[in-house]
């Protein structure tokens, strides 16, 4: 798929761990946290969150987009694509629900479990590269994904 003159190779579909009645299954991480420090959740660590992962040949540098009915919801830069579903997005980890968690992680999670389970197909496309934050701002820039907060990090361009 050619986005802006890059082009993007499907990855998959993001396909969540089923119940037995095909449903996603709902984790609420956060109830495994001990909460020593008295923390707040943060304002999506509340959950519930799905588990879902990618193939592991994809631990590659580049710019990630997340499409839902064809349009571009998410763009991102990551260092390692696996990692950054399998073990970000994709595993929210319980510290992460909380202030000074990844609460991009959980807004992410939230937003996937709620398309799913009004049966949206997700679909991820990945784009190789060592410009990954420059890639990812011009992305976010003239695509105006309505999942992105910032324009990514141009300071790091």
């Amino acid at each position: 798929m050619k986005i802006n003159n890059y082009q993007f190779n499907f990855v998959c579909n993001i396909t969540p761990e089923l119940d037995i009645y095909n449903n996603p299954k709902k984790f609420f991480p956060q109830e495994r946290y001990d909460n020593k420090k008295n923390l707040k959740l943060n304002n999506y660590g509340k959950g519930p969150f799905c588990k879902f992962s990618i193939d592991k040949k994809y631990s590659k540098t580049g710019v990630y987009v997340i499409l839902v009915n064809d349009l571009i919801e998410y763009v991102g830069e990551c260092d390692n694509l696996f990692k950054r579903f399998g073990m970000g997005y994709g595993n929210i980890s319980p510290r992460n629900c909380f202030e000074g968690g990844q609460l991009t992680n959980c807004r992410i999670n939230s937003k996937i479990l709620s398309l799913l389970n009004s049966n949206h197909e997700i679909h991820l496309y990945f784009f190789e590269t060592n410009q990954r934050f420059k890639i990812e701002h011009e992305l976010i820039i003239r695509n105006n994904p309505s999942w992105n907060k910032t324009l990514g990090k141009p300071s790091k361009i």
